[in-house]
């Protein structure tokens, strides 16, 4: 059996890989596939330039912290829980974008 520690970052990288392989496809009437494309490529800009700097405070954390929780074995917990938080800011910035825009996730069939 695992110890509570090592498992922790398998059960949060799980997370996070369900998370993106869950990606919507967004659809508005009448786009095309060309436009539907760079209005996400739009919002996956913003979406970036939005959490640099959050991943900046996050990488700071890290350094500063990083000796402690490597010490406890809890620094790639650590680093998983930050990119948990990271994209699913992102997702969030991009769905809101898409929205505005006009666009609606496309139902799963």
């Amino acid at each position: 059996m695992f110890p509570a520690r090592k498992l922790l970052p398998v059960l949060v990288l799980t997370a996070a890989l369900a998370a993106c392989s869950s990606k919507p496809q967004w659809v508005r009437p009448g786009t095309d596939p060309d436009t539907i494309s760079d209005d996400l490529d739009d919002c996956r800009a913003l979406a970036k330039e939005a959490t640099r700097k959050d991943a900046a405070i996050d990488q700071d954390i890290l350094a500063a912290r990083g000796t402690d929780w490597a010490r406890d074995s809890t620094l790639q917990a650590k680093k998983n829980t930050f990119a948990v938080q990271d994209q699913g800011r992102a997702r969030d910035i991009i769905a809101s974008c898409m929205s505005a825009k006009g666009y609606t996730p496309a139902r799963k069939s």
